[in-house]
C-alpha cells in the first residue's frame, strides 16, 4: 500500500479546506461549505467521487467573517492514486481562515480487493476480508490445497507501524490454534511462515503524521492517523 502518497493526498486536501474556509463573500454556511467541497475536490482530482466537506460548528459560515471556521469534516467515497483506490474520512479542528488548524485526524480505508493486490509472501494468493472483528485471509494452502482462513488482529504498534498478528485458523469448519497447523498433512511449510508482522511506516509518513489505529472494517482495512498543527500548516504545498 502506497501509504505516503495516500496520506499526502489526504493532508493536502485538508490544508486546502482550511485555506478556502473563509472570505468576505462567505456570508452563509452553505456557501462556505460549497467552497470547502470544491477545494477538496480540486485537490483529490477528477477521479474522486462522493466528495463532501461540512462545517460542523454552529453558525460556522458566519464565523468565517471573524477569521475562524471551527471544525471541518471531510469525506470522499473513492479516491484513486497510482492504481490504488481508497476512501477518506477526516476532520480538522480549530480551523482558521489563514489556513491553520489546532489538530486533525484522518481515516483512510483501503478496500479488500485493493489490499489483495499488495499482499506479501506466503499469503499473496489468499483473499482478504473480515468476519466482523478480524482481518481474514482465505484460500487453499499447503501441498494438498486445503482451504484455510487465517484470522488476524490488526493494530498500530508503539512506534507507529502497522502490526498484523495471526490468532487462529479455520480449517474445514474447525477453528484451530496456529501452532496446530503443523499436525495437518502438507501444512508444515505454511504454518512456519505465519507469525506477527509489523510494517514500519516511520520512514513512509510525512513528518507530523502518526498512525494511531487500524481496524478490519466492513469495507476494508481502515488506518487512522493524527495530523499535527505543524503538518497542517506546511502541507498546502504537498501535491500528489
Amino acid at each position: 500500500m502506497k501509504t505516503r502518497r495516500i496520506v499526502l493526498v489526504t493532508v493536502s486536501a485538508l490544508a486546502a479546506v482550511a485555506a478556502a474556509g473563509g472570505g468576505t463573500n462567505a456570508f452563509v454556511e452553505h456557501e462556505a461549505q460549497q467552497r470547502a467541497t470544491e477545494a477538496v475536490r480540486s485537490e483529490l482530482g477528477d477521479s474522486a467521487s462522493g466528495v463532501h466537506a461540512e462545517l460542523t460548528d454552529p453558525l460556522a459560515g458566519l464565523k468565517t467573517l471573524t477569521g475562524r471556521v471551527g471544525t471541518v469534516h471531510i469525506s470522499a467515497d473513492e479516491v484513486r492514486r497510482e492504481g490504488t483506490s481508497f476512501a477518506v474520512d477526516a476532520a480538522l479542528h480549530g480551523v482558521s481562515t489563514d489556513g491553520s488548524a489546532h489538530s486533525g485526524s484522518a481515516t483512510v480505508t483501503v478496500g479488500y480487493d485493493e489490499l489483495a493486490e499488495q499482499l506479501p509472501g506466503p499469503v499473496r494468493d489468499m483473499k482478504p476480508g473480515t468476519d466482523g472483528s478480524h482481518l481474514t485471509l482465505s484460500g487453499p494452502v499447503g501441498g494438498l490445497g486445503i482451504p484455510v482462513t487465517v484470522l488476524n488482529t490488526v493494530s498500530a504498534s508503539p512506534d507507529g507501524g502497522l502490526t498484523i498478528t495471526p490468532k487462529s485458523v479455520r480449517v474445514m469448519g474447525q477453528q484451530l490454534r496456529i501452532d496446530t497447523l503443523t499436525s495437518l498433512p502438507g501444512m508444515d511449510g505454511f504454518a512456519d511462515q505465519l507469525g506477527p508482522r509489523t510494517v514500519s511506516l516511520k520512514d513512509e509518513l510525512p513528518e507530523g503524521v502518526r498512525l494511531t489505529g487500524a481496524e478490519a472494517a466492513e469495507k476494508g482495512l481502515a488506518l487512522s492517523f493524527d495530523l499535527s498543527p505543524g503538518m497542517l500548516r506546511t502541507s498546502g504545498g504537498a501535491k500528489a
